[in-house]
């Protein structure tokens, strides 16, 4: 349905530096000359999707931009927000200037893409959702189906409105996409290979050789707990999203929902509970350090973060041979300290809760050393194993899997991939 389109793009995108302007050679003008045909093909399918009013901000956004010359930031907020979220197994499309996290590049570049929204619907994820009641859930669970390269050659799972290309962002976040059925190439390629390397391998036993559907499932799961606890205990997130989305009090808080999103898996009583405690744990801390940025890349600091205080806290281990391994246990009690400790630093006023922030994360991730742009490697792993991964880990080429889709959406999916 898109693939003309996304060859296109991809040209466009090739032509830009990293701010989203148009570079002023025979590449850039070639994209200036195609994009205005661009924009009313993405116009076109938009609104075969049901969206004619962002179909017709793209193509007002993409003519603005050009008129200005076209070689600075562009400014996509007329369609960023004209953007609605999909219902549950509806498909969703995008096209514009956009900023990916963790997929192999910096800046902004024209991507578009296509998905296919699916939440798990059957009884216990029910009884979890009756569970863990969210009204203020703005996630949807959701399948790639097509894309540009940002999107299908990157380790990139997550689509946000602040990311897209304005000089502005949201007062409010109204979406945000995941594409959970990228997750199972990723974790088997990069998470399972890189713990199997540095530690011991029979710590990581639910996560291993789960079929495509469970593993999507899965992931939502822990996407699902993940936003639930950060509209939770003092500072709600949606409710403070300013001060939470500062560098050292973001990495706090992710790690914070993420350890109390793995201490209820660990639990009991919710779907695949063992399986997304593993993802939880050895995601964070095998994958995203590996990225090629890392030293400036948000999720590379809370993987570093996260393991530097688990192996003070004595739930991870390091052998004279380099080898990590890990307590389960002992990682459940650490989480349960770090989430106290940070949830008493957000009950302080703004400017003392940003400074204790600031100086707890620097207990555990250090300073920036030659070369490095935000921070270092924790001195506790640069004797181990693990400290070869850093910034080596590759990058996954995505191919759609039916097996993740539940069956009545495969048939759509089919449609939307031809």
């Amino acid at each position: 349905m898109i693939g003309r389109l996304v060859e296109d793009v991809a040209r466009v995108g090739a032509a830009q530096e990293p701010d989203g302007g148009l570079r002023a050679d025979a590449a850039g003008e070639a994209a200036r000359a195609a994009l205005p045909a661009l924009a009313e093909e993405a116009a076109r399918i938009a609104e075969g999707l049901g969206a004619r009013t962002y179909g017709e901000a793209l193509v007002a956004d993409t003519r603005d931009w050009l008129a200005r010359g076209a070689d600075g930031r562009p400014d996509f907020s007329r369609s960023r927000d004209a953007l609605r979220a999909p219902e549950d197994e509806r498909p969703f499309f995008f096209f514009g200037p956009l900023r990916l996290a963790n997929g192999g590049r910096v800046g902004y570049r024209f991507e578009c893409f296509l998905a296919l929204r699916e939440e798990p619907g059957d009884a216990p994820y029910r009884a979890l959702y009756a569970g863990f009641p969210h009204p203020k859930n703005i996630c949807q669970s959701a399948h790639l189906i097509a894309g540009s390269p940002g999107l299908t050659r990157g380790n990139n799972i997550v689509f946000f409105p602040e990311n897209i290309a304005a000089p502005d962002v949201p007062d409010k976040q109204l979406y945000a996409l995941f594409f959970f059925n990228k997750f199972k190439a990723i974790y088997e390629t990069i998470t399972i290979p890189s713990w199997d390397r540095v530690g011991r391998p029979e710590a990581l036993v639910a996560s291993r050789g789960a079929d495509a559907r469970d593993v999507y499932e899965a992931r939502c799961v822990w996407g699902y707990l993940h936003d639930y606890f950060h509209h939770r205990g003092p500072r709600s997130f949606d409710e403070h999203i300013g001060v939470k989305t500062r560098w050292f009090t973001g990495l706090l808080e992710e790690l914070k929902v993420d350890l109390q999103s793995f201490r209820v898996c660990r639990a009991g009583g919710v779907p695949h509970g063992a399986m997304v405690a593993e993802f939880i744990l050895f995601d964070r801390t095998m994958r995203y350090p590996g990225e090629p940025d890392w030293s400036r890349n948000f999720d590379s600091g809370t993987g570093l973060l996260l393991l530097a205080y688990l192996a003070e806290a004595g739930a991870i281990g390091v052998s004279s041979t380099g080898r990590l391994d890990v307590d389960l246990l002992a990682v459940e009690a650490a989480g349960a300290r770090f989430a106290a400790e940070v949830e008493a630093l957000e009950r302080l006023p703004d400017a003392d809760y940003l400074e204790a922030a600031e100086a707890m994360v620097r207990r555990y991730l250090p300073a920036p050393g030659p070369g490095e742009i935000r921070f270092g490697v924790p001195e506790i792993l640069r004797g181990s194993l693990f400290h070869d991964l850093v910034g080596r880990a590759p990058t996954i080429a995505f191919s759609l899997d039916e097996g993740a889709l539940g069956e009545k959406l495969r048939p759509q999916a089919r449609r939307l991939a031809a």
